[in-house]
């Protein structure tokens, strides 16, 4: 009896998609040790260098400046040079001015280290969006958004509970700056080699992995036709034809993704500036223990994106619809932040107080996954330059807050004034960001 030769049947899909998407999320994490190391050092350096809490406000606003300025600049550069090579020489150049910062000792000198340290780290969220595009399904794009959020807070509360251990235990800021410096420049090295920009030249993807990787929002969402016809792979639309920068003024979902990052980004940047300092000054704890209060709400963002990241992948495949999804979900998120946040004031001790601070960031970073998918259907093709436009929204936050803080901390010591004054404000930032996302609509994108 003749026999057919039996057919292999298909390879599974690789999954090297992952393997990018977590050295994208340690980048981030490894990010966060160069850029808030000084405001856990915040005290221990006004001692060493004779600065005050108005110029060490500086020093933090610095490299938000930087940050601000070049989140275009740096999503284009990973257009022109590619995410794999744009990526790690952003890593190297932050690392080495952040062991600039570690030698410095006048403001002037410091504060020029913060600003290109600003500038270099600025590429890092859009060409972090830009990788996410070319190398995650639209299906997974909430928890994997979600995964490099709570890497950016991992690495912020490692930085403070480690740096305030480590400050305890005698070990001096700059040793502590250059050793947190080296390890971007390490993943530098292991990133080039692993990644590639575009997943078909990357030896390890397979044609299971890739067909996964590239498959249209309509084959995605098969069952919701009204989504399928809003794939960003889709053709573009007439208006797609105008210039893009008018495009993106008369988007206002874009305006929305922008006013909610600033305010969202205000409560954060507190955390991650002068919550340290707060913790010492109305408590006065120890270092160590400081540091390992302000981690807690740090901790509560990562937990509250993971857990985000699944909500609005799920509400999407449940509802079919991206407003639910996304602007829904970080209305409601948003809101009951605000509210949590002022219950605070109510406290009476410093764990009391991180504590119910840390429930009200937890739903923070629920927000957190939905902002980033929000920007990526709204960009479409234009993502990188969209996420740069609205992180800058953000980064503008970091740079008028730890000025404002820094003068007004001085002000209240001095006056002995009420500090539930700057709770208050941290609450309101929550409760403005909440409103803005009714102004966003996922659907109506930039090349709408």
């Amino acid at each position: 009896m003749h026999q057919h030769p039996t057919e292999l049947a298909p390879s599974p899909p690789t999954n090297v998609r992952w393997v990018v998407l977590g050295l994208v999320a340690f980048a981030a994490a490894s990010a966060y040790l160069t850029r808030y190391c000084l405001s856990a050092a915040n005290t221990t350096m006004q001692q060493d260098l004779g600065f005050d809490n108005a110029q060490m406000g500086q020093l933090m606003s610095a490299f938000m400046i930087g940050y601000f300025l070049f989140q275009v600049p740096g999503g284009w550069l990973g257009n022109r040079l590619g995410t794999r090579a744009a990526f790690a020489i952003l890593s190297v150049c932050w690392s080495l001015c952040n062991l600039w910062t570690a030698a410095a000792s006048l403001l002037t000198s410091l504060w020029v280290s913060r600003l290109l340290l600003g500038v270099f780290q600025a590429g890092m969220t859009p060409l972090s969006a830009k990788i996410l595009k070319d190398w995650i399904p639209l299906p997974n794009r909430g928890l994997s958004s979600a995964g490099i959020g709570a890497a950016m807070s991992l690495g912020g509360a490692a930085t403070m509970g480690l740096t305030g251990w480590l400050l305890a235990r005698g070990f001096g800021w700059r040793e502590i700056f250059a050793a947190y410096s080296m390890v971007a420049i390490v993943w530098a090295v292991a990133f080039s080699w692993f990644f590639r920009t575009d997943p078909q030249d990357h030896w390890r993807v397979n044609q299971a992995e890739l067909d996964l990787i590239r498959r249209a929002d309509a084959s995605a969402h098969a069952a919701s036709p009204a989504e399928a016809t809003l794939s960003d792979e889709a053709a573009p639309s007439q208006n797609s034809e105008r210039p893009l920068m008018l495009r993106m003024l008369q988007c206002v979902s874009l305006w929305g993704l922008c006013v909610q990052s600033f305010f969202r980004s205000a409560g954060y940047v507190f955390f991650v500036t002068w919550f340290f300092a707060f913790l010492e000054y109305v408590y006065g704890i120890p270092k160590a223990k400081a540091g390992l209060l302000n981690s807690l709400p740090l901790m509560a963002v990562v937990v509250g994106s993971l857990s985000g990241g699944v909500i609005i992948d799920r509400l999407l495949r449940v509802t079919g619809s991206r407003w639910v999804s996304r602007s829904g979900t970080a209305f409601v998120a948003m809101t009951l932040c605000g509210l949590i946040t002022m219950a605070s004031a109510w406290t009476s001790t410093a764990t009391q107080l991180a504590a119910v601070i840390a429930i009200g960031a937890l739903f923070s970073g629920l927000a957190l996954p939905a902002a980033w998918a929000a920007t990526i259907d709204v960009g479409g093709r234009n993502t990188a330059v969209a996420m740069g436009v609205m992180n800058m929204a953000g980064c503008l936050a970091g740079v008028i807050l730890p000025v404002v803080l820094g003068s007004w901390f001085d002000q209240i010591r001095e006056t002995d004034g009420n500090w539930n004054h700057v709770i208050y404000l941290h609450a309101g930032f929550y409760f403005v960001g909440a409103l803005s996302w009714l102004a966003v609509n996922p659907d109506r994108g930039v090349d709408s």
